[in-house]
């Protein structure tokens, strides 16, 4: 199969804010969101409560989202949910991810009851997969299931977001921080050139206490990228995540789809309800406003450089 990065998908546009950038909120999570529950009688909890967790996160955040992203399987039933602000976009997983009880997710593909017919009927206004990336050699796999759902989201005519999570080799791990954020860098430069419309990755440079190299690797990665890119929060601590994104946006990316760092705090609480409003929805505002306010100081930015060029192209 050949790269993708000719295939032209809309605008992403209706996903974004007014002024420019994304401010995304993920609740796609599957069986990672089950283990957050704590145990009833030695159980994990049932679907059930996974669906009710789901409906009213999207009651509460979606109102100041951009988009929401939701899965087939808890998330959404056969239509566009009631709880969903009118005016929010609607990002729907298309994958399928696979992983021991417990562990991180070690390989996906692509959902096969998400067809192009079922992402119409609820009115799924994006798609989304996730791609694990490892040093493996296993590009071939890769580009395959890519280009599935490239195909997927050309055929029913929406922008297409590509998220890539690293990994080590297969038994093996990272030599240090440095050699896995050259790996966030050199797999958004091979998952990104298949083509897509946004490109969603970790935090780069990201070390858990430290954001000091977040901003350089983000200007790294942004000069890879002929897409915009937008920051995940998984793996970000979630109290250094608002300052994470915000040294993103500075080094070029657009914006954040993130669920954790928004609102994994309440899933153990009594009144899940009352702990979204009560915590999750001032977080998501200072989110939005954080994005807003970057987007804003990089487009002045360009504008004074345009400006400043144009002076001196009159004056030469």
């Amino acid at each position: 199969m050949t790269a993708h990065n000719t295939v032209q998908f809309p605008s992403p546009s209706k996903l974004a804010l007014v002024g420019g950038g994304f401010a995304m909120v993920a609740i796609d999570q599957r069986e990672s969101l089950r283990r957050m529950f704590p145990l009833v009688n030695g159980e994990e909890v049932d679907d059930e409560t996974l669906r009710k967790f789901k409906s009213a996160a999207i009651a509460a955040l979606s109102p100041i989202a951009s988009a929401v992203l939701l899965d087939r399987h808890y998330g959404l039933a056969d239509r566009r949910p009631a709880e969903l602000a009118k005016g929010t976009a609607l990002v729907l997983a298309a994958d399928d991810l696979y992983h021991a009880p417990g562990q991180p997710v070690l390989a996906t593909s692509l959902d096969p009851f998400v067809t192009e017919e079922y992402a119409q009927q609820v009115g799924a206004d994006a798609l989304k997969l996730l791609v694990i990336w490892q040093e493996d050699g296993s590009s071939a796999e890769r580009e395959d299931l890519v280009g599935s759902f490239l195909g997927l989201a050309q055929r029913v005519g929406t922008p297409s977001l590509l998220e890539g999570i690293v990994r080590p080799a297969r038994g093996g791990q990272w030599l240090d921080h440095h050699h896995r954020h050259e790996a966030i860098l050199r797999a958004a430069a091979e998952l990104s050139g298949y083509g897509c419309s946004i490109y969603k990755a970790e935090v780069p440079g990201y070390i858990q206490g430290d954001v000091s190299l977040v901003r350089e690797q983000s200007e790294r990665l942004t000069a890879l990228l002929r897409v915009p890119w937008v920051v995940l929060s998984n793996g970000v601590a979630q109290a250094e995540f608002a300052r994470a994104m915000v040294e993103a946006v500075e080094g070029g990316a657009s914006g954040f789809l993130a669920g954790r760092a928004v609102w994994s705090d309440t899933v153990r609480d009594e009144q899940p309800a009352a702990a979204l409003r009560e915590r999750a929805v001032p977080r998501l505002r200072g989110l939005r406003a954080s994005v807003s306010e970057a987007t804003s100081r990089r487009i002045a930015v360009g504008d004074a450089f345009v400006r400043s060029e144009a002076g001196k192209e009159g004056s030469s």
